[in-house]
């Protein structure tokens, strides 16, 4: 191989590269299918305020986008022996790198209330996926001789609308 040719495969590999480079760090990340969803539980919830309520039936509406950010414009929640109310709707959250989030939260029973944020895990790019939430804390927000705190733990199925 004669210097030149030496030279040109030189640069036309460093060329390569360089171009390679520049596609895999301009590649997007993958994106959700932007619209409305519509979440199902899957098997039973369980809010526990020191007596377990477990309710048999409980639903979500709202949007997705394409980032995988969730509002959460209707919920409803029943089969749990006593009457459970979703507050404080919109909810925000997210559906990110295998983590689900769900931002405001928040449930009345028997006078109390309780919110926070809540988070579980999921796995899929698009929908329909499952998010589990396992014993996530909200702390008490209202109410009197309520416990300070509750834990909730259910599944949902994810789907488009």
């Amino acid at each position: 191989m004669s210097r030149t040719t030496k030279k040109l495969a030189a640069i036309a590999s460093t060329t390569a590269a360089a171009a390679l480079a520049v596609a895999v760090t301009a590649t997007p990340a993958l994106a959700w299918t932007a619209g409305n969803f519509t979440a199902t539980l899957n098997g039973n919830m369980v809010i526990d305020a020191g007596i377990a309520a477990e309710c048999t039936d409980s639903t979500l509406t709202g949007t997705i986008d394409a980032a995988g950010n969730l509002t959460i414009t209707d919920a409803s929640v029943s089969g749990c022996g006593v009457t459970v109310t979703p507050e404080g709707l919109p909810w925000s959250g997210s559906l990110n790198n295998g983590v689900a989030s769900i931002n405001g939260f928040s449930m009345s029973a028997i006078g109390c209330t309780y919110g926070g944020n809540i988070s579980g895990s999921f796995t899929g790019t698009d929908l329909p996926v499952t998010a589990t939430f396992t014993e996530q804390t909200v702390a008490k927000t209202s109410g009197w001789l309520c416990p300070g705190s509750a834990t909730v733990t259910a599944t949902y199925d994810f789907n488009p609308a």
